[in-house]
């Protein structure tokens, strides 16, 4: 019989790229649930799907509240806060239910969910830490306040129960071994390889793509207010996840004043069909100015999304996305995230110099792919079980 996982993320699954990998690659080896948001994915009938809804009133908002303030200074309510939210102990009840081998949780909010259903069971605990959570939204006063001291709670609190734990960067995986005691293996965000089709490119009208999600700390307004100062050959393509959003509609209004001829925000996709649908552009163009920790050694989705699809990158100097454009030599880094330098970087670049990014793209996204980050993955669990069995 197969084993039992359980993966849970509070996030919405039918968008959650890393996620959903998990799943693809996970399911064919073992017994598989998925708890989170949203509907089952018809994609994966075997995959049993133990859906979660968020629900609050007034008063547990202001309960969950006063519990985190007072967490600063008895940091044990912070349990109390965390099962006073009605989705965490929907959650638990689902996990329960699964009676799974592993619970794989994503991000520190699933964590306290996960090692309490394995710890009933004498599961095995999995993390799937995605970002440094101890500095997700450091730029945020508010939140070093309040969360940052909660989400090292949790962290502290069952990093010894672990029997596993991953992340999506190398110098995120080194800082958590060193300040937080685990250390977790590097499964990159890299898609899965699917064919798309080249093209020639059009010297006169070279098409810059950015795809993602919309939030006003990645200040996408940045790359609206560069392609202004572009010559008259780019144009610039948004594909953005929450499209309906207050932050797109300011995007797109900005966009309508600086550049409404050259500028097009297109629907959203699914993350299964996102690399085909940029591989239709010329270049993906990123600035993430480094406003927190992670930002500075991010490598995200999109970056690898990027690659997949042959595109040559265009990125500002983040550390992290920074450091392989050179290596790799697949694009260009901006002189710094100011409009006008990043405009001049793109200004400078000639057809046939994309087309040699372009093909050293393709090389690298035989490096970073999903068969061998997510191999990593199933490498882990076979480990896990195989240390299992000789016990």
């Amino acid at each position: 019989m197969k084993r039992r996982v359980c993966i849970l993320s509070f996030s919405p699954i039918y968008r959650d790229a890393r996620v959903l990998r998990q799943i693809e690659y996970l399911s064919p080896h073992y017994d598989l649930t998925v708890i989170g948001y949203g509907p089952p994915l018809q994609e994966w009938p075997d995959v049993q799907w133990l859906p979660v809804t968020v629900k609050s009133s007034l008063i547990t908002r202001v309960m969950g509240f006063l519990l985190m303030v007072l967490g600063r200074v008895i940091p044990p309510l912070y349990t109390f806060w965390y099962w006073s939210k009605a989705h965490h102990r929907e959650a638990l009840e689902n996990a329960v239910t699964s009676r799974a081998d592993v619970y794989h949780a994503n991000d520190w909010n699933a964590l306290p969910v996960a090692a309490e259903a394995a710890r009933r069971y004498g599961s095995k605990l999995v993390l799937d830490a995605h970002e440094y959570a101890p500095l997700e939204f450091e730029e945020r006063r508010w939140w070093r306040w309040f969360y940052r001291p909660l989400v090292l709670y949790f962290l502290r609190r069952y990093r010894g129960q672990l029997n596993a734990s991953m992340t999506v960067a190398p110098a995120i995986a080194e800082r958590y071994a060193a300040e937080l005691g685990f250390s977790p293996i590097t499964v990159l965000n890299a898609p899965v390889l699917v064919p798309v089709e080249q093209h020639d490119i059009d010297p006169n009208n070279i098409r810059l793509v950015y795809h993602g999600g919309a939030s006003p700390d990645r200040r996408l307004e940045r790359m609206i207010e560069t392609l202004e100062k572009t010559e008259r050959r780019f144009t610039l393509h948004f594909i953005m996840v929450d499209e309906t959003s207050p932050y797109v509609q300011s995007l797109k209004q900005l966009a309508r004043r600086l550049e409404p001829e050259r500028i097009q925000f297109h629907p959203p996709v699914p993350p299964s069909k996102i690399v085909d649908r940029i591989a239709e552009y010329d270049i993906g163009f990123y600035l993430l100015e480094p406003s927190n920790y992670n930002n500075s050694v991010a490598l995200p989705n999109k970056f690898f999304d990027f690659l997949a699809a042959g595109l040559a990158v265009c990125v500002g100097p983040s550390p992290g996305m920074a450091r392989m454009v050179k290596e790799y030599g697949f694009g260009c880094v901006t002189p710094s995230f100011d409009s006008g330098a990043a405009s001049q970087t793109l200004n400078s670049l000639t057809a046939e110099e994309i087309a040699r990014m372009r093909e050293a793209s393709r090389s690298t996204a035989q490096l970073f792919n999903a068969d061998r980050e997510m191999g990593k993955m199933l490498e882990l669990y076979r480990h896990l079980f195989d240390d299992s069995d000789n016990q």
